[in-house]
């Protein structure tokens, strides 16, 4: 099987689907499949990153008055969820919260940025975030650093931020510091002095990289947010990065279940096919039934964004039931795979190993569970 396709078949049949939604209308199903089929067909993450620009991803989110669709959340979360899916690892919620965070920048700035944003239109220019994600309240991650660089506006930024998610090498840095006056948004455009990524093992799971600062000046036009304003601007975008990370792990659960379901398919014992043996096929039953409560929990969680009712404790805990769910599952899809589940190139262990790093990017579950329940 190859990670890029869930056709892992038995006599030739495609591997089994998960049901959509009951309520997804006519043209959103017709939108899935359209990314779907995009994904499915792409043989690298490159090829991936052409078939999602191709259908519009990078204009979903985007207003109307920055020629974008603003086609709202709930599109925006199916893309991600399709991506995690896919199993490429291409930096696509990064890109997605860059835009987020540029789009909602005042006129001036977007002026000055307008080229950048057609670059990434047109999939020349994709974004990836060293590190962690804002968590749902907003809050920056620890890594990364910045001070202020003398009186021009410029900063200083020091530090280490990954892994993200490197099959595309990306164009610039959005770079999320803490610093003596609050945090710091920066773009970082490639390649810059004092900027170095680093390739991280690839145990499996796609290609990953981090990236190390050391004393890299960045000038004040590439200095998008700080303070106050970095502070509300983040605290917006962290409930936005919660539900597309949720999305994009609940697309990883459904790929691993996905080969776990070929498998107990296929495989033979005792003179029949392992799915009708009681012990296996109930153990599924009960991962399925995990994976159906999340896309349900992600999928409401979208619309409530669209809506404008999703709170920081309701961001906080899907994120942090998502990330459970994908752990618990990709590791049991593994144990049902039994040794074949250990090989790198397998698709089952390409999940684990991408979930084990993609479910801590907006916070651990602990800390994510205590913000849910303080909702603050």
């Amino acid at each position: 099987m190859t990670h890029g396709t869930q056709r892992e078949a038995v006599g030739g049949v495609p591997a089994e689907r998960w049901r959509e939604r009951e309520e997804e209308d006519a043209l959103f199903r017709q939108l899935r499949l359209t990314v779907r089929q995009g994904l499915e067909t792409a043989g690298t993450p490159g090829h991936a990153w052409e078939a999602l620009t191709q259908v519009g991803a990078w204009e979903f989110p985007l207003p109307i008055d920055m020629d974008g669709l603003d086609l709202g959340q709930a599109v925006v979360a199916m893309v991600c969820e399709e991506g995690g899916n896919a199993m490429r690892p291409v930096p696509l919620t990064d890109t997605l919260l860059a835009l987020d965070v540029l789009s909602a920048l005042g006129p001036p700035a977007r002026d000055g940025l307008e080229g950048l944003l057609d670059r990434v239109r047109e999939g020349m220019h994709p974004v990836a975030v060293p590190g962690r994600l804002p968590d749902p309240r907003g809050a920056v991650p620890p890594g990364i650093t910045w001070k202020p660089d003398g009186d021009h506006g410029g900063i200083v930024l020091d530090g280490t931020g990954g892994p993200f998610a490197a099959g595309v090498e990306p164009g610039s840095l959005l770079v999320l510091a803490s610093g003596p006056d609050g945090p710091c948004v920066a773009l970082v455009e490639l390649p810059a002095t004092g900027v170095v990524l680093r390739p991280l093992t690839d145990h499996g799971g796609g290609a990953v990289a981090g990236a190390v600062f050391e004393q890299a000046r960045v000038p004040a036009g590439a200095v998008l947010l700080q303070g106050v304003a970095a502070e509300q601007a983040l605290a917006r975008v962290g409930l936005r990065a919660a539900v597309h990370q949720a999305s994009l792990l609940a697309g990883i659960t459904a790929a691993a279940l996905t080969a776990v379901v070929s498998r107990i398919r296929s495989r033979r014992q005792f003179g029949q096919a392992l799915v009708k043996h009681q012990a296996p096929r109930l153990r599924v039953a009960g991962l399925l039934a995990r994976l159906d409560a999340v896309r349900w929990a992600v999928g409401d969680a979208a619309k409530d964004l669209d809506e404008g009712r999703l709170t920081c404790g309701e961001a906080a805990g899907l994120i942090a039931l998502t990330a459970e769910t994908a752990l618990d599952v990709t590791r049991d899809a593994v144990h049902l795979h039994g040794a074949s589940g250990l090989v790198r190139d397998g698709l089952v262990a390409g999940c684990y190993r991408r979930a084990a790093w993609e479910a801590l990017r907006c916070g651990r579950p602990a800390h994510l569970w205590d913000i849910a329940a303080h909702g603050t």
